[in-house]
């Protein structure tokens, strides 16, 4: 850690600190300020089209489909190539979690990531390679994320935070159109998320004193923070995902990878919602991430 990191932390502590004595006579315990975690997110099922051909994967971390080369290194032979949809942490994007860190508690206004108060780790990435049509291709499955927060000050007990379990909905789109709202010449392929309202999802904790109540927010950003690829599909994208209009979900261009990094904030105040489409729809239990560049090994 160089000394600009370490003065930012110590400031950040600092500044958390005094919020938290200021806040004491607005709530009936000791405010947490600072929290460990770990958490791990699974493919718990798949379900994929019949009747075709070609090979298919399920497994904790990776659910793959089409012919039998290798996703991550796809030789442009429809063929034998194969695509596929991974969870990765903040190092890989393959191979799952767990995602271990820490975060600062937002105490009152807006989290700040500059003072360790977003964390952003678990990712979903979808590999889109060009394969045969007469592949049998992903058409859905379930997640299942979970979270273990650990005080750090004050220091308390790990206590597990409640298990979420969320859908999703993919579309491989023929790559020669006619396309669902798309442009061509080629398609993106389609993943739309079925799942939980994402803001001031509350849990207790009490470290004593009395009760506290937290708020947690979860919004999804592209890798290392870049911009999001999730957002409000269009109608026609939505109707081919078996969706209602206004669904959530991202486009996954060929012969692209295209991922999703979750990240969260805890607060002690409500969040405030922004306009649909901006962040997309999980629950707390995608809570667990830290952010790459600036998150705090416990």
């Amino acid at each position: 850690m160089n000394s600009t990191q370490l003065k930012q932390r110590t400031l950040a502590a600092a500044c958390i600190s005094a919020f938290a004595l200021l806040s004491t006579s607005a709530v009936a315990g000791t405010i947490v300020t600072d929290w460990g975690y770990s958490t791990n997110a699974t493919f718990t099922s798949a379900t994929y089209e019949t009747g075709g051909s070609g090979t298919t994967v399920t497994s904790a971390y990776e659910l793959s489909w089409g012919g039998t080369g290798d996703f991550q290194n796809p030789t442009g032979n429809s063929g034998t190539d194969r695509s596929a949809l991974t969870i990765g942490s903040t190092s890989s994007l393959t191979g799952g979690g767990p995602v271990t860190g820490s975060i600062f508690t937002t105490i009152g206004g807006t989290p700040d990531a500059s003072l360790d108060q977003i964390g952003l780790g678990v990712t979903f990435s979808h590999w889109n390679n060009p394969i045969s049509a007469a592949f049998n291709t992903l058409l859905s499955g379930s997640v299942r994320d979970t979270l273990t927060l650990t005080p750090l000050s004050p220091v308390g007990a790990a206590f597990p935070a409640p298990t979420i379990d969320f859908d999703f909905r993919f579309a491989e789109t023929p790559n020669a159109g006619p396309c669902a709202g798309g442009t061509l010449p080629d398609c993106a392929d389609l993943y739309g998320i079925v799942g939980f309202g994402n803001f001031n999802q509350t849990f207790k904790y009490n470290t004593g004193d009395g009760d506290v109540t937290y708020f947690a927010s979860i919004f999804v950003l592209g890798p290392q923070g870049a911009p999001s690829p999730v957002g409000t599909l269009l109608d026609g994208e939505c109707a081919v995902l078996n969706l209602s209009s206004g669904c959530q979900g991202f486009r996954t261009a060929e012969r692209d990878v295209t991922t999703a990094q979750f990240a969260f904030a805890i607060t002690t105040d409500r969040f405030p919602i922004p306009e649909p489409g901006s962040l997309a729809l999980l629950g707390l239990g995608l809570a667990g991430l830290g952010f790459a560049s600036r998150r705090r090994k416990v």
